[in-house]
């Protein structure tokens, strides 16, 4: 009986560290990493929430271009121990090209983000050109919408 239990409790044991070590598997979206500062401005606002730039990383974008790359509520306690600014969200920006280019840093080409990038400035240069081909489709037109909305790059 003492190594059944023994066993049982070496089972529960490694499942519970296996589970603390790897997390528990759960999925979820984030609601403001990957957009840009002025869109996830707007959500806060909407959350009745204050947006606060805490870091900044590059400066080839204006800052509502920026990429919220981390962001996190306000901890910040004053002499009493008090949280005074509960609705802050502090926001740390990428403010680098979508893609390098000489002299501008950004996205390396070659990345994950890169080659998304590369792909939608591609598509924002058709898109300028042909204007037109967006109006064919609701569905072509919004992505259109969303190529200009990313990239800044086009207009619809």
């Amino acid at each position: 009986m003492g190594a059944f239990l023994t066993r049982i409790l070496g089972a529960v044991g490694a499942a519970l560290l296996s589970v603390t070590m790897l997390g528990a598997g759960v999925a979820s979206a984030d609601p403001l990493n990957g957009q840009s500062y002025d869109d996830a401005a707007a959500k806060i606002t909407g959350w009745r929430g204050t947006p606060v730039v805490s870091t900044v990383s590059g400066n080839q974008l204006a800052k509502g271009d920026c990429i919220v790359t981390s962001w996190h509520k306000s901890t910040f306690r004053d002499a009493s121990g008090d949280n005074t600014r509960p609705n802050d969200y502090l926001l740390s920006l990428n403010c680098n090209n979508y893609v390098a280019a000489p002299g501008k840093p950004g996205n390396s080409a070659m990345t994950p983000e890169g080659i998304k990038a590369k792909k939608d400035l591609t598509a924002a240069e058709s898109i300028d050109k042909n204007p037109a081909w967006c109006q064919t489709s609701e569905k072509r037109l919004e992505w259109c919408e969303a190529i200009c909305a990313s990239t800044g790059r086009c207009e619809v």
